[in-house]
C-alpha cells in the first residue's frame, strides 16, 4: 500500500469516528436539556399541585367553621326563637361557650384552625315578604322570618372569605288553643291561658250539648266570640293556623276572623285572610295557616280570640272543636 492511500484511508476513518462521537455528543446535550426540562416542569407542576391542595384545604376548613355556627345558631332558635329575633339587625355577633351552654354575644370571634387564623361572625335580618307571601326584596315585613348570614373570614390578613345565608321561620315549640266545649256558656271574657268551656258572647247559638256547637235557628247565622286568650309569652307570639273539626251540615257553612293585640284590653279588630271584610272559611279537618305580614297578620302579639259564624238554608252545621296552633 503506497502512502497517498493509506493516508486517504486514515482521513476517512477519522472524518467517520468524528462524526459518530459528535452525534452522540449532540444527543448527550439534547437528553440533558429535555430532562431539565422535564424536572424543571415536574417541579412546576408539584408547586402548583401543593399550592392548590393547601387552598382546598383552608376552603374544606372554612366551610366545617361556617356549619359549626349555622348549627348552633339554628338549634339556639329552635329552643326560643328570640335568641336570634332580638338581636340587632345588621350588626356582627358570635357565638361562645359559657359552661355547658352555647350564648349569643356582640362582636367577632377570632381564632386558629390548623395554623390558618380566622374570623367568625353572623348577622341577623328582617324579611319581606310581597302580596303572594314570597320573600322579596320590597314588600310588608314578616316578624316570623329571619335571615342569617353567617361570614368567615380567613388566611393571613383574612385576605379570603366564605359565608353562607339561610332563612328560619318561627314554627318550632308550637302550642295550641284547644277548645273542645261550650257548654258553660257566655260571659268568661278572659284573658285566660286556655280556653275552657265557656266563652265571651253569643247569638243564635245551641251551647247545651257537650262537645258541639250549633245553630240556634237556621233563619239567621250564629255568631259567638271566643274569651281572650294569652300566650303568656313574655315576648310576642307567633300563631301558625287555625283548624276545626266537625261537619258542614247541608247547605251550610262555617267561617272564622281573628282577632289580636298587644293588650288584654285590646282594642279587639277581626280579620279574615287579607282585611276585617273577609273571613277564614277552611273545610272541617283542614288546617289553614295565617298571614306572616301585612294588616291581617296576628303576628308578634301577645293576646288572641276568635270569632265564629256559623250560617245554613237547611241543616246546621257543628262545631266539634277548634284548634289554634301558635309559637312563642
Amino acid at each position: 500500500m503506497n502512502f497517498n492511500k493509506f493516508l486517504r484511508i486514515s482521513i476517512n476513518f477519522f472524518h467517520s469516528h468524528s462524526l459518530r462521537k459528535g452525534q452522540s455528543l449532540i444527543e448527550l446535550l439534547v437528553a440533558v436539556g429535555i430532562g431539565t426540562i422535564l424536572i424543571g416542569g415536574s417541579a412546576t407542576l408539584m408547586g402548583v399541585s401543593i399550592k392548590s391542595y393547601a387552598g382546598t384545604r383552608k376552603h374544606l376548613q372554612s366551610n366545617v367553621l361556617i356549619r359549626q355556627t349555622a348549627e348552633v345558631i339554628q338549634s339556639l332558635t329552635r329552643s326560643d326563637w328570640h335568641n336570634i329575633y332580638d338581636l340587632s339587625k345588621g350588626s356582627d355577633y358570635k357565638i361562645s361557650l359559657s359552661g355547658n351552654f352555647w350564648i349569643i354575644s356582640t362582636g367577632q370571634e377570632t381564632g386558629t384552625s390548623n395554623n390558618v387564623p380566622y374570623k367568625r361572625y353572623f348577622q341577623v335580618y328582617n324579611v319581606n315578604r310581597d302580596e303572594s307571601g314570597n320573600i322579596a326584596d320590597v314588600g310588608d315585613d314578616d316578624p316570623s322570618t329571619q335571615k342569617i348570614t353567617v361570614i368567615l373570614e380567613y388566611g393571613n390578613n383574612y385576605i379570603s372569605s366564605s359565608s353562607i345565608s339561610f332563612y328560619f321561620t318561627r314554627s318550632n315549640n308550637n302550642s295550641v288553643f284547644h277548645q273542645t266545649d261550650w257548654v258553660g256558656g257566655s260571659d268568661e271574657a278572659g284573658p285566660i291561658s286556655n280556653p275552657g268551656i265557656k266563652y265571651d258572647i253569643a247569638t243564635n247559638i245551641t251551647d247545651s250539648v257537650t262537645g258541639q256547637l250549633t245553630i240556634a235557628t237556621t233563619t239567621s247565622d250564629g255568631i259567638l266570640i271566643s274569651s281572650i286568650l294569652d300566650t303568656g309569652a313574655s315576648i310576642n307570639a307567633g300563631f301558625n293556623s287555625l283548624l276545626w273539626q266537625g261537619s258542614l251540615g247541608t247547605g251550610g257553612s262555617v267561617k272564622f276572623q281573628i282577632a289580636f293585640s298587644d293588650s288584654s284590653s285590646g282594642p279587639w279588630n277581626y280579620y279574615g285572610p287579607i282585611s276585617d271584610a273577609d273571613w277564614y272559611q277552611p273545610n272541617p279537618n283542614v288546617s289553614i295557616s295565617f298571614p306572616t305580614a301585612g294588616l291581617a297578620s296576628p303576628q308578634n302579639k301577645k293576646y288572641m280570640r276568635y270569632k265564629v259564624n256559623l250560617s245554613t238554608t237547611e241543616i246546621s252545621p257543628q262545631i266539634n272543636d277548634i284548634t289554634i296552633n301558635w309559637s312563642p
